[in-house]
């Protein structure tokens, strides 16, 4: 199933972390699905059928009446894959945080600028970045710049850990 829209963008920090972790876990069923995400929100829960709000935290209500709106609108077997931020890699994520550390909010466009302006052999000189991730590096920077355009904030796509 494709979508017209990047849903993705209706998934909040906190689903997509869980998203993450559904995807990640070995466990779980693949291709995870919306439904087998609400059953990982939903797995310490007695009941499925009372409203959360007397049994829960306001975190864990949320969470559920986000991917119940989701279930809704694109069905339980809509790809949880579909739902998950793009994020950027760990030493494109070290570069964006040097970039930062340089200008204020550098979009995607002035990132890539820096890199080819020596931000990126500055971090590999310091030993920051594998020399041999630098081509890998330059090729996920530009994927993002391709499907987001050099406008968006670099800063939306950094993976704090």
């Amino acid at each position: 199933m494709t979508f017209a829209i990047d849903v993705y963008e209706q998934t909040s920090e906190a689903l997509s972390a869980v998203i993450l972790g559904v995807l990640n876990n070995d466990a779980i069923e693949q291709p995870a699905t919306l439904a087998s995400v609400r059953e990982k929100i939903l797995k310490g829960v007695k009941t499925k059928s009372i409203p959360l709000n007397r049994f829960s935290d306001d975190q864990l209500q949320e969470l559920r009446d986000e991917i119940d709106y989701l279930i809704e609108e694109y069905g339980e077997d809509g790809l949880a894959v579909h739902f998950l931020k793009p994020r950027a890699s760990q030493a494109l994520t070290q570069l964006i945080d040097e970039c930062i550390g340089q200008m204020a909010e550098p979009s995607l466009g002035q990132l890539f600028d820096e890199l080819e302006n020596g931000l990126l052999a500055s971090q590999i000189g310091k030993g920051e970045i594998d020399d041999d991730e630098a081509q890998t590096v330059i090729a996920e920077l530009q994927a993002l710049i391709d499907k987001h355009g050099p406008d968006e904030k670099a800063e939306d796509f950094v993976q704090y850990l």
